[in-house]
């Protein structure tokens, strides 16, 4: 046997080495290929391992087969089977190479969680000595304070500091000239050149030191479960002119879209909030303020205060960097989308002299036109409430068209821009499992059928005028009716199988009227309660005491000596000097206030002069002086 074996192989020589060859490359592609499609857990379990099997019988088939072919002398055959081997080797290892690129963004993008924070010294440009420099008293602000004082740390700095509650303050002292520098945060200039007495702080404004820091934040939101139960997804925008997500600091809270998917109804419910929300911010001890100013805190800061307005557990998170719209849109060929209003807006790199100017209508809008209508607000009726609506649409239209990709080309270019502009705490595994997810959209495509069901909410708000204690001023935001954030929330828990819905009992239909979709919350309006925290200092206990009674806030008081740092000097000994909440504050989910009265002592005594104390005046009396009321 083994002399006739000996001899075949001789005379079969070239056939024989061939032949070896390629059951050498079959196999490395097979043991490739099946690697590959093994990390692909989840996905039609079945099916991967019915096509291993298949791949594998081949492989077997080959080695009888081909070896028979050789030793009869069948030379035909033996190249035709050859070929087929050759061809099945090649489309293993093109299907392991996509299925290695998709597995590696997925992989890359649920590990790109390293954020990146920078900070700022900075002064105005005609500054050249700086001794007092303003920065924020906040701990876990993460530019304005950690950055910060890693800087006076590094440079050896040793000016005198003055502490501020918010940026504004800061930014108004340093143009006032009450200051000569400010720590500020490191997308300063993008959040004040929206102001209109700012506008040009970019030009108006030097960097003295920079410093940037990485920071990998635990986010305890993920629950690792398989993406066929509803869940919640927080889009979060970084609104810079970079051009990854990587190098992109400090992400801008100005776009939340809070978005619940329910897998089994293929229905996704779609709520931006409006970056002037007032509201409490967790990482700032449960004090107001404008919504988007809880990404200084970092993602945790931002996602635990939306939880705290919505009541609802947020799953994951995405954050996306808004110069990645363009590079997206452009490898989508464009969107279709109804421009509402004509408008024109700085380029990507927010260069005005490249306008990108619109006409309204239905139409097809490149990758720069796209994030100009994502970004644009000034101009718009209603400014950022247009402007969220005009993002849901522009988010609407990309997702469907993702859906209508032809070629494997498109496809790895798509996964190229996600993985430079997306990073999400989604594990691979949880991404993998959204494969039913896609495949139900695509097989509704197919039947020319919506691939899902968008649900969109909008907030009914109002002007709120936050009075402003340093400045004796009020300053703009947005309250909201809670009527109608009460009817989105409903939705959403609907929509997350956390509530049952309520059925319709009455509806109406008009044939000759112009269908248009109903807004979640839209024309939910109530009484709004406008009562804010007044101002105590240099009033006498017994006001507080009143006062909290009349409103059900519980009043705690504190005595303070010149040594604590609630202690007023200019307020009188036995007064209130402090208050825990700041005047202005709305009242809504503030339960209890604390007071801290000055200690009767002679020390504190002497040093008061109240002859000219605006705080010993009543807060109607201050606020008749502001507007000039007789």
């Amino acid at each position: 046997m083994k002399r006739g074996v000996k001899k075949l192989f001789y005379a079969n020589k070239i056939k024989f080495i061939t032949f070896l060859l390629f059951i050498i490359i079959f196999f490395i592609s097979f043991i490739i290929f099946a690697i590959s499609l093994l990390r692909l857990s989840g996905i039609e379990n079945m099916l991967r391992i019915l096509i291993l099997l298949l791949v594998f019988i081949w492989f077997i088939f080959y080695l009888y087969k081909g070896y028979y072919y050789i030793k009869n002398r069948n030379k035909i055959k033996y190249i035709i089977v050859s070929i087929i081997t050759i061809i099945i080797s090649i489309i293993l290892l093109i299907l392991s190479y996509y299925i290695n690129i998709v597995y590696g963004t997925i992989g890359f993008i649920s590990k790109n969680n390293t954020n990146y924070y920078t900070g700022y010294l900075i002064s105005l440009k005609d500054t050249d000595n700086i001794n007092n420099v303003g920065i924020i008293d906040n701990e876990e602000d993460i530019e304005g304070y950690i950055i910060a004082n890693e800087i006076i740390k590094d440079e050896k700095l040793n000016y005198k500091l003055i502490s501020y509650e918010s940026y504004e303050d800061i930014i108004d002292d340093l143009y006032n000239k009450k200051i000569d520098g400010a720590f500020v945060q490191g997308n300063y200039q993008n959040y004040f050149s929206n102001e209109e007495e700012y506008a040009n702080i970019k030009n108006e404004t030097k960097i003295i030191y920079k410093k940037t820091i990485s920071k990998t934040e635990q986010i305890n939101t993920s629950n690792n479960k398989k993406l066929d139960k509803p869940f919640t997804i927080l889009l979060m925008g970084v609104d810079s002119t970079d051009n990854t997500i990587a190098s992109a600091n400090s992400f801008n809270g100005d776009t939340l879209m809070l978005i619940t998917f329910n897998p089994k109804t293929l229905n996704a419910t779609m709520f931006s909030i409006p970056r002037d929300l007032y509201v409490p911010i967790s990482c700032k001890k449960n004090a107001s303020a404008k919504i988007n100013t809880s990404s200084v805190g970092g993602i945790n800061c931002v996602m635990d205060t939306i939880k705290d307005l919505m009541d609802i557990d947020i799953d994951y998170y995405a954050r996306i960097n808004f110069k990645g719209v363009v590079d997206l849109v452009e490898t989508l060929g464009g969107i279709y989308v109804n421009v509402t209003y004509p408008f024109c807006e700085q380029d990507s790199n927010r260069d005005f002299s490249k306008q990108i100017c619109l006409k309204s209508g239905y139409q097809t809008l490149n990758g720069e036109e796209a994030l100009a209508y994502a970004r644009h607000r000034h101009t718009l009726p209603t400014g950022d409430l247009q402007r969220i609506q005009n993002q849901q649409l522009i988010v609407e239209a990309m997702a469907k068209k993702l859906l209508s990709l032809r070629t494997i080309t498109d496809f790895e270019k798509i996964l190229k821009v996600v993985r430079k502009n997306v990073a999400t705490n989604l594990s691979e595994d949880e991404i993998l499992s959204s494969y039913n997810i896609l495949k139900q959209m695509m097989l509704n495509v197919l039947k020319d059928q919506e691939p899902i069901v968008v649900s969109k909410a909008y907030l009914e708000v109002y002007d709120r005028r936050i009075y402003n204690e340093k400045k004796n001023t009020y300053s703009a935001a947005l309250g909201y009716y809670e009527k109608s954030l009460n009817t989105i929330i409903d939705a959403l828990k609907v929509n997350l199988e956390l509530k049952e819905p309520e059925l319709i009992k009455e509806f109406s239909f008009d044939a000759n009227e112009k269908y248009e979709q109903t807004l979640i919350g839209k024309g939910e309006k109530n009484e709004v309660d406008n009562r804010t925290i007044p101002n105590f200092i240099g009033k006498d206990l017994s006001v507080a005491e009143k006062w909290g009674s009349e409103n059900n806030i519980a009043i705690n008081t504190i005595m303070v000596d010149n040594t604590n740092s609630y202690y007023n000097p200019n307020v009188s000994a036995g007064l209130i000097g402090n208050q825990s909440i700041k005047s202005g504050t709305s009242l809504t989910n503030i339960k209890e206030i604390t007071i801290y009265i000055n200690v009767i002592n002679e020390a504190s005594d002497d040093n008061v002069d109240d002859s000219n104390n605006d705080n010993d005046k009543p807060l109607d009396d201050n606020l008749n002086d502001l507007f000039d009321i007789n």
